[in-house]
Parts: C-alpha cells; sequence; structure tokens
C-alpha cells in the first residue's frame, strides 16, 4: 500500500514539480527538449517490453489489438479537441490561436491518464515493470510541467493559481494510479489484457504526436541520440 502511494505520488506530482521549477529557474527550450527525447526513449521501452508484452501474455492477438488500435484512436480524438481549445502548440494552428492555459492542463490530464492506470497495472503485475514505468512517466511529465508554464503566466495566471492548478491535475493522476492498482487487479485477465494494451496504444499516440515532434522541433539534431539513450537505459534497467 505504502509503495503504491508513493509511485501515485511521485508519477503524478512530477508535473507539479516541473511547474514549480519553471517558475523560480529558468530552463533553456533545449534542455526541455532533451528531457523529452530522453523520457520519450524511456517510455517506447516501457509500452514494447512492458505494456505490450504483458497484454500479449493476458489476452493474446485479439485483446493486444483491439485494446492497442482503440487506446491510439482515443488519445489522437482527444488530442485533436485539446488542439483545438488552444492546449498545444503545432505549426499549423500556431497562427490562429493563442495557448489556451486551462486547455493545457486538459492535455496533460489526456497524456496522463493513461500512463497512469497503466502505472497502477504494472505495480501488481510485478516483474519490475513499476519501477520501469515510474521513471517514464516522471521523465515525460517533469519537462511538460515545465514547458507549460510560459503560456499560463502570459494569460496572466498567478504564480499561486499555476501551482493551484497543477496540483489539482496531479493529485488527480496520482489517484488514478492507486485506483488502478486496487479496482483493475481483480477483472478477467482478457479484459486486462485490453486496457494494458489501450494504454500503450494512447502512450505510443500521445509520444509520436506531441511529446517526439516537439522535442526534435526545439532540440535539433541531438534529440535522436537522446531517444535511443533513454530507450537502452530502460532495457537495460528492467533486465538487472
Amino acid at each position: 500500500m505504502t509503495q503504491v502511494i508513493f509511485y501515485g505520488i511521485a508519477s503524478g506530482f512530477s508535473l507539479l514539480i516541473g511547474a514549480g521549477m519553471a517558475l523560480y529557474f529558468s530552463f533553456s527550450q533545449k534542455t526541455i527538449a532533451r528531457f523529452m527525447a530522453f523520457g520519450s526513449g524511456v517510455l517506447v521501452c516501457a509500452l514494447t517490453f512492458g505494456l505490450m508484452e504483458e497484454a500479449f501474455g493476458l489476452g493474446g492477438f485479439d485483446a493486444t489489438i483491439i485494446g492497442f488500435l482503440l487506446g491510439g484512436l482515443a488519445f489522437i480524438l482527444g488530442d485533436y479537441t485539446i488542439l483545438r481549445l488552444g492546449g498545444r502548440h503545432k505549426r499549423k494552428f500556431s497562427g490562429k490561436k493563442e495557448l489556451n492555459g486551462k486547455a493545457i492542463v486538459l492535455g496533460a490530464l489526456l497524456d496522463g491518464v493513461p500512463e497512469s492506470a497503466a502505472l497502477g497495472i504494472a505495480l501488481f503485475a510485478g516483474k519490475g515493470l513499476g519501477f520501469l514505468m515510474l521513471a517514464a512517466i516522471f521523465l515525460s511529465n517533469l519537462p511538460e510541467g515545465i514547458s507549460s508554464v510560459p503560456g499560463l503566466l502570459r494569460e496572466k495566471f498567478t504564480k499561486k493559481f499555476v501551482l493551484s492548478m497543477w496540483l489539482v491535475a496531479s493529485v488527480v493522476l496520482a489517484l488514478i494510479v492507486v485506483a488502478s492498482y486496487f479496482f483493475l487487479r481483480e477483472i478477467d485477465p482478457n479484459n486486462l489484457g485490453i486496457i494494458e494494451a489501450f494504454a500503450a496504444g494512447a502512450i505510443l499516440a500521445m509520444l509520436a504526436d506531441t511529446m517526439m515532434p516537439e522535442a526534435f522541433e526545439e532540440g535539433g539534431a541531438t534529440i535522436g541520440l537522446l531517444t535511443v539513450l533513454g530507450f537502452i537505459v530502460a532495457f537495460v534497467a528492467s533486465r538487472l
């Protein structure tokens, strides 16, 4: 129980930590991009050698394929909605709409829900997947929290309000980790396989649609190497 709560807090509150760091310290966009790239590599390793293998072992091909495709589609539709609301900064829309602070937080929740559910599942699945997922989520959430602050401050939100919004998001994600651990462990293995594959599909779509493009746009040529390093470090750590 203590471990689950700790993992939930550590993963969810990494958003709040990132936002707090950005409010009181200065980070270049390249530094943020490098964090995102390394975290992306860790996440790719976690979803391929963790979530997808576990999903296949529980539910076979049908559960894995159905869950994976549904997860990817759900994220893409949700991300498009967040984009239209101004919660993402993408070149296609950059001249049409300013970033919307509240939508940025909604976007972080969209990114974080499948990750948090996957972490809760990983904690009762064992096999060292829990720590791997925690590291991946922390390394992806931290730069997301950091990069959100300039847009929120431009909207004239106070520092206190910014921290309050991220506190709410962090608490929600931490609770999802705990709830997933206690309520999903009792469901049918085939359905659990679908859920794990759903989380993997959503995470991969998030990486392809948001983290990797944003990291490359800001970080340039070093991003590919850092992503590779993130993957191999996570792979080695998961096999120790």
